[in-house]
């Protein structure tokens, strides 16, 4: 299973998967997302400006994530160990509940790792919703630092913030 850039020919079923994940969480009790947010609005945007890659199996999206260099303003005045260099941002990494426990969101992680030596990044942030377990634990188990936590409005728990330095040695110039 290869990772793809998704097109906005993708966007119904980008969506799709997304609501599939959502259901799931809440189902489980993880009320990260909701109707609210993501949308088909944060899709489209991610598919206009080339930010959003995923994993297809037989013909259906199963995971997908985006990147680039957008940070939220809750972001700013965190103790981020990378305070001027130009960091790579991971949003909304999310995997079908059929194919979770399957290192998908593993092999998504590591896309976007790779994803940021191809770029003059010299480090990578992300937030992850502190009552989901797993996600905490994948981003810990990938050597991330935690650095913080920012709130969002109508979330019941805060985020938290991680960090991972690109060493200078693996950095594009």
């Amino acid at each position: 299973m290869n990772i793809v850039k998704a097109g906005l020919e993708d966007l119904e079923a980008i969506s799709g998967l997304y609501e599939e994940v959502t259901r799931h969480m809440r189902e489980n009790g993880i009320d990260q997302w909701d109707q609210y947010y993501p949308t088909k609005p944060v899709f489209h945007n991610d598919l206009r400006n080339g930010h959003l890659y995923g994993i297809r199996h037989e013909g259906q999206w199963i995971g997908a994530v985006a990147v680039n260099d957008e940070q939220s303003t809750e972001y700013e005045g965190l103790p981020w160990q990378d305070r001027s260099g130009h960091p790579m941002v991971i949003h909304r990494l999310a995997v079908h509940p059929a194919y979770q426990g399957r290192g998908i969101g593993k092999k998504l992680l590591q896309f976007a790792e790779a994803a940021a030596l191809t770029q003059p990044y010299t480090s990578i942030r992300l937030g992850a919703y502190s009552a989901n377990p797993a996600a905490i634990g994948m981003y810990e188990k990938f050597g991330y630092t935690s650095v913080g936590e920012v709130r969002y409005p109508f979330r019941k728990h805060p985020y938290r913030c991680f960090e991972k330095i690109i060493p200078t040695e693996l950095r594009l110039n």
